[in-house]
């Protein structure tokens, strides 16, 4: 893997500007049909969460959708390795306080889950549970491999408040609901020390930016992406 990402490093080093284009379609990109093979297995493990999770449960929490963040789709995805954070996304929420008094409890029902879909084999693809010494109560991994693509998707999934729920469903393009919804939760996070980590309840609106933005954007993404895989970048700089 780090001897493909080497030569592919030197192969860009001496493509001229004006033919990058076609080097980060050609070498870089991942395969279409790969992409569609994987939002089908995250959709399968989305339904699959929903079905099971808090089923039975007190409290009223349960998912209510789970969305791929991150640049993952065709114009950005790269071969090989990627990375890609998902977000579970829950209904019942009265406020942002809300997903960290339930943080914990909603970690370990998702885990449980998982690796109930990890023994159940219900991908064809091997899926993998990470597991790890130190207890992590704000995500967990799992990892996705396409041995016929040469493709591994590491996920880091995350729980998030559903601020934009009633937005996203009224007022898709009034800017000052917007405001007001961002407003709010910079107070909250504020008053709880939490400063910044309302973010990812707007990844569908960071998604939705970056996919109207030129194709120059997307590759410059793809390139610092690639740059970030390389096993040089580690103890030196280069351009």
């Amino acid at each position: 893997m780090a001897k493909n990402l080497s030569s592919t490093r030197i192969a860009l080093c001496s493509t001229p500007a004006w033919r990058l284009d076609k080097f980060i379609e050609g070498h870089l990109l991942g395969d279409i049909t790969f992409l569609t093979e994987l939002r089908t297995d995250v959709n399968s493990i989305s339904a699959f969460l929903k079905e099971r999770c808090f089923q039975g449960a007190a409290h009223p929490v349960r998912i209510s959708r789970v969305v791929m963040g991150g640049s993952y789709n065709r114009y950005t995805m790269l071969k090989g390795r990627s990375e890609v954070d998902l977000l579970v996304f829950f209904n019942n929420l009265t406020c942002f306080d809300d997903q960290f008094k339930l943080q914990k409890e909603v970690i370990e029902e998702i885990q449980k889950h998982l690796c109930q879909f990890q023994q159940e084999k219900r991908l064809r693809e091997k899926f993998e549970v990470q597991s790890s010494d130190q207890p992590n109560f704000r995500s967990l991994s799992f990892k996705l491999s396409y041995p016929k693509f040469q493709q591994e998707v590491e996920f880091h999934m995350q729980t998030a408040y559903d601020a934009l729920y009633e937005v996203r469903r009224k007022e898709r393009r009034n800017c000052d609901i917007y405001n007001k919804v961002y407003a709010r939760l910079i107070r909250e996070c504020t008053m709880l020390g939490k400063e910044g980590e309302f973010n990812i309840c707007f990844m569908e609106l960071q998604q939705d930016f970056l996919w109207k933005r030129p194709c120059e954007l997307k590759n410059l993404i793809c390139l610092v992406k690639h740059w970030y895989q390389l096993p040089e970048r580690k103890g030196c700089v280069f351009l």
